[in-house]
């Protein structure tokens, strides 16, 4: 049995492949221009950064480039995302997470409101703000009025810090 090609049958077919391959190469150069974006970006906010947290360059990439990093800019490592609060060169021997780094990089909160309901789980070196909860050691604290430590270096349960208020 002999099947018969139209010629507009197979002109359709070629149309749609090439429809499909212009498709492609546009999402493809959408999510080059779109990374290039954000790891140049200085204006994101913490709350659109949690929202495309796989955006932003890797630690590893920004220590391969071995570039200055403008102050604001967005990087991540391991899974956390940390905004730079003045320009640096990164070295290897200064990860963000390393001791004595929270003058250059600050950890951005990962989906938690800050709320009595829902509050923030404490990080080393995060900036707390006046009237946030915070969670730490199976307790919920709230920053005092007045009381904005950024960045903080001191866990909830410190002895005499006016600034944290024990919930419960």
């Amino acid at each position: 049995m002999a099947v018969d090609w139209r010629q507009d049958s197979v002109k359709a077919i070629r149309e749609k492949k090439a429809t499909a391959a212009r498709a492609e190469a546009l999402n493809t150069q959408t999510q080059v221009a779109v990374m290039a974006f954000c790891a140049t970006a200085t204006t994101i906010t913490d709350a659109q950064a949690l929202q495309m947290p796989d955006l932003f360059p890797t630690w590893e990439q920004v220590l391969a480039a071995g570039e200055a990093i403008p102050k604001d800019r967005i990087i991540s490592k391991g899974g956390q995302l940390y905004r730079i609060v003045q320009q640096v060169t990164p070295l290897e021997s200064q990860p963000p997470d390393g001791e004595g780094m929270l003058a250059i990089y600050r950890p951005i909160d990962q989906t938690h409101a800050g709320t009595l309901e829902d509050p923030i789980p404490w990080v080393y070196g995060m900036d707390c703000t006046a009237g946030t909860y915070y969670s730490y050691n199976g307790h919920t604290y709230q920053v005092a009025e007045g009381g904005d430590m950024k960045p903080c270096v001191w866990p909830p349960d410190t002895a005499g810090m006016w600034q944290w208020v024990l919930v419960e």
